[in-house]
């Protein structure tokens, strides 16, 4: 999905407005329990081969790998979890958060890869699994891969804290991009939970598109350095006159659609 993702940011092109008195832009965010420079999260996964030890920013980790650590950054650390038997994932979130971890995510997009596709069991979750895990953790828990307003309502009724809308889960299905269904998502339950985008991002500017259609935060999967993203994120804030993340919203960025509504 990684190319169709793109394809679709990069049908939000952004409108320069070069009129104005913005210098210096300021892109800080409050996300859990701290301020961070920006808001972009980092994915950081085995199959990356980037290290928990690597952490400076608030990450989304691999539970795995972070079970494996002793020197890593819990309090900047996200576990990912992995839908498995609940008999299973306990242990771990009770070790884990007894370790100071600000948040968990579950990640949902690991069930696209199941029989006859992959080789994941095939373990979906319930409102009640999600509010087992939520006291066991006790702390903020979000959902990793969802890409449906459906999914997002139950993850709002169920009382968690946060969503991160990504297209993995419909890999094989010809499900849509992150940034097609995010406005569909946002809509529904905005104001009610804590809405991120995820995927594969080139540069700044691209997490600025996600920002620009709602995203509170985006969780990158990239081989750029954080500093490089920034930078770039900066960048297109200038360009387009928005001197703080208060200031990017849909004025920003240009669409077919828009004109179409």
């Amino acid at each position: 999905m990684a190319e169709r993702d793109i394809e679709a940011l990069e049908s939000y092109q952004l409108i320069p407005k070069l009129l104005h008195d913005v210098i210096n832009v300021d892109a800080s965010c409050q996300l859990l329990r701290g301020t961070y420079d920006a808001p972009i999260v980092p994915l950081l996964e085995r199959a990356l081969g980037r290290a928990p030890a690597d952490i400076r920013t608030l990450s989304l980790v691999d539970a795995e790998l972070l079970l494996e650590q002793s020197d890593v950054h819990f309090n900047l650390s996200v576990p990912l979890l992995k839908p498995d038997k609940m008999g299973d994932l306990m242990p771990k979130v009770r070790k884990l958060a007894a370790a100071g971890v600000p948040a968990f995510a579950l990640d949902l997009s690991v069930l696209a890869d199941t029989p006859p596709y992959g080789s994941h069991a095939w373990r979906p979750r319930t409102r009640e699994d999600l509010a087992e895990l939520r006291a066991a953790a006790g702390v903020p828990l979000w959902l990793h891969g969802v890409c449906s307003v459906a999914d997002a309502d139950i993850a709002s009724e169920a009382g968690l804290e946060g969503i991160v809308v990504t297209s993995g889960a419909g890999h094989f299905i010809s499900g849509p991009a992150a940034a097609e269904i995010f406005p569909d998502i946002f809509d529904a339950v905005a104001g009610t939970i804590s809405v991120y985008a995820g995927g594969p991002v080139r540069s700044g500017i691209d997490v600025f598109r996600y920002l620009a259609i709602g995203a509170e935060a985006v969780v990158v999967d990239s081989d750029r350095s954080l500093e490089n993203l920034t930078a770039e994120l900066h960048y297109a804030m200038r360009l387009t006159g928005c001197r703080t993340l208060a200031d990017i919203g849909y004025e920003a960025v240009f669409a077919p659609l828009f004109g179409e509504v």
